[in-house]
């Protein structure tokens, strides 16, 4: 084999490969190897989409690279990437840095790595275990990238002590002032409490076991990364938390910027799996972010070694149509922070001129209101990228959950009186904000601040669109804020679906992937109720002539079950007219697989014979053989008119009962 492969501009190093891939997840690679030879990276989004299954999204995603593309690299830094797999965000530190040194075990990885960035002249790859190839990398790196690849140290190593001897092997390869930065889970992570698989063994609960079944993967608290620090005298690293994780983040904060209540709502993000729902994340997290421990609940860490970022705080809004996706970040330089906004791709520079342009127009539209808008400092076009001045205060969002939390409604609509104000005022300027929604309003002193103008239309709007939205947006996150409903008696209404469509264009949201994809999410209340079902009490009422009633009724006993279906055998007596068949006492769904008089098929006719079948339709609909009653006391009426039925004979009914809501 040669020691060498080459794929446009990429060089693939094969002195170390030992000849045969040792990982590998099957098929599936052939087929994504196939799409990164006969497809350009432009065309992934529309394949994701179409194919819906979660390896195309994690290998292929653009939001992938989130994860690295908000560090401050510079031009003239050299990067070694280890772990690369198939390029999720080799791409992004290819267009960042001076020069790319990625290594990989396995052979098609690297070939499909090469391939999406094959016009890249700053990549080469690195095929073989590390082990082998660690000897032969040069010492003046400037970052070194371990995505998702810490937690496999056992395997990279075998030694006794393999993730502080992992450390150590990179460290000597780092140049003076460089960095190291590690992304992995957090073992003690919200969402793993809240019912999802560990994301490498998927099982319930591993990690917050801390992996007693054994296997290859660790992952680590806050406090467990720490002490690998410790062991290996590293002393200078920061924390930073991908929200809501480092697969697929769209915030990364910090300990200097952390999330504050409301902010951590996009919780239902696992894709691979199907999970369980056993509390509601978003309200666990504003407990969690309220009593200053986030950072031990956060769901993934990256780790920064090395010296301190201006960087506190990045956000992504990468679910759109590629022409208007930006980044936000926070800096400080010299204890000044400003805010930047920056275009994701060449086509989204646009829109930066947009923000630009939305600024001076609203300052225009509410000039002598009392309301400021957000200062532009400095724009640069052929960068793409915007400064603003960085606003400290409350959002008008935390005031007002203040009061909802207080059951304050009159300083609510204080605040509400005055936010509608500002929305009503000199609406006949032909400018309109679609964002002017309560986070993104400041408030300091007094003193309110319009703040993230991106959503901005040059035309007149009727106010009550504007305020009907920041309204929805607001009762998304958590059911405390609905009491709200009761204080605005104003009656708005919003078609967010409309605004979506001007975002995403034909895209798809993520939400929508995940659905897409299909794993299930279960809530406590669904399973327990699933096993309630399976113990159901069914009453029986028998109906001789004079209607049913409770003397004659009565319960079966022996109901036998057959996985998710119980059979209930009736006994019937000699001049029996009518049953009536109570499932349950609840709302509940009734499916009749199947109808016996003793041993003959009467399904057709015992279901077709009674139409609905209910004695009240208002409250059940049927469909097919599947009954669904919404109502408490479910019941079905079952006429033995024409079924020449005896006393002694068995009427068998082959069902399932779910409980709904």
């Amino acid at each position: 084999m040669t020691d060498n492969l080459i794929i446009g501009k990429v060089n693939i190093d094969l002195s170390s490969y030992c000849g045969s891939d040792l990982y590998s997840e099957g098929e599936i690679e052939d087929r994504l190897l196939e799409i990164s030879e006969k497809h350009s990276p432009e065309e992934f989004r529309k394949i994701i989409e179409s194919r819906n299954e979660w390896p195309y999204l994690y290998h292929f995603s653009k939001q992938r690279e989130n994860i690295v593309s908000w560090l401050p690299i510079q031009k003239d830094e050299k990067i070694l990437e280890i772990g690369a797999g198939m390029g999720a965000i080799t791409g992004a530190l290819c267009k960042l840095a001076k020069s790319v040194d990625s290594v990989d075990l396995s052979l098609k990885r690297s070939k499909v790595n090469a391939n999406r960035h094959k016009d890249f002249d700053n990549l080469s790859i690195k095929v073989g275990n590390f082990t082998d190839i660690e000897p032969k990398l040069s010492d003046d790196y400037d970052w070194i990238m371990l995505i998702g690849v810490f937690e496999y140290a056992i395997s990279y190593m075998g030694s006794k002590n393999p993730f502080e001897d992992f450390l150590k092997s990179f460290k000597k390869h780092l140049k003076l002032g460089g960095r190291i930065v590690i992304a992995i889970e957090n073992r003690l992570g919200l969402k793993y409490f809240a019912g999802c698989k560990e994301d490498h063994t998927c099982g319930f609960f591993d990690g917050i076991e801390n992996y007693k079944k054994g296997g290859q993967v660790r992952t680590f608290s806050k406090k467990g990364l720490e002490k690998v620090m410790n062991s290996v005298d590293i002393t200078e690293y920061h924390f930073y938390y991908p929200y809501p994780d480092y697969k697929l983040p769209n915030v990364i904060f910090s300990d200097k910027r952390l999330p504050g209540t409301g902010e951590l709502k996009d919780n239902l993000r696992n894709f691979d799996q199907d999970r369980l729902l056993l509390f509601d994340e978003t309200n666990a997290f504003d407990s969690l972010t309220a009593d200053g421990m986030f950072a031990d609940f956060s769901n993934s860490f990256e780790l920064i070694i090395g010296p301190d970022i201006n960087v506190n705080y990045a956000k992504y809004s990468m679910e759109r149509d590629d022409e208007l996706c930006v980044f936000t970040k926070i800096i400080e330089d010299d204890g000044v922070k400003r805010v930047v906004k920056e275009a994701a791709y060449e086509s989204a520079k646009s829109h930066i001129e947009n923000i630009r342009k939305a600024g001076g127009e609203l300052e225009k539209r509410f000039a002598g209101s009392g309301l400021c808008v957000n200062k532009i400092i400095d724009f640069n076009p052929e960068k793409g990228n915007i400064v603003l001045e960085y606003i400290d205060g409350k959002s008008l969002e935390e005031m007002m959950d203040e009061c909802v939390l207080n059951d304050d409604s009159e300083a609510f609509l204080k605040l509400f009186d005055k936010y509608r104000e500002y929305v009503n005022y000199n609406t006949e300027y032909p400018v309109a904000d679609d964002d002017f929604i309560f986070s993104n309003v400041l408030i300091s002193d007094d003193k309110w601040t319009l703040i993230d103008y991106e959503w901005v239309r040059f035309e007149k709007v009727e106010p009550a669109e504007v305020i009907s939205r920041a309204i929805d947006n607001y009762l998304l996150p958590g059911n405390f804020r609905n009491k709200i409903k009761d204080w605005i008696k104003d009656e708005y209404t919003h078609d967010e679906k409309e605004f979506m469509s001007r975002v995403l264009s034909d895209n798809k949201a993520l939400s929508q992937i995940r659905h897409d994809i299909g794993r299930g999410v279960y809530s406590l209340d669904y399973l327990i109720d699933r096993v309630a079902a399976l113990n159901i009490r069914v009453q029986v009422y028998e109906d001789f002539g004079e209607g049913f009633s409770e003397e004659r009724s009565y319960f079966l006993v022996d109901i036998k079950k057959h996985g998710p279906n119980i059979l209930l055998n009736i006994p019937l007596k000699e001049g029996l007219k009518n049953l009536r068949v109570d499932p349950g006492d609840k709302p509940v769904r009734f499916y009749v697989n199947q109808i016996k008089l003793n041993d003959s098929d009467v399904t057709e006719r015992m279901l077709g014979a009674f139409k609905n079948g209910c004695l009240d339709i208002r409250s059940c609909i049927q469909r097919n053989n599947t009954f669904i009653f919404r109502k408490e006391d479910p019941h079905i009426k079952f006429s033995l008119k024409g079924l020449d039925a005896k006393e002694g004979d068995i009427l068998s009914i082959d069902c399932r009962a779910e409980y709904i809501y």
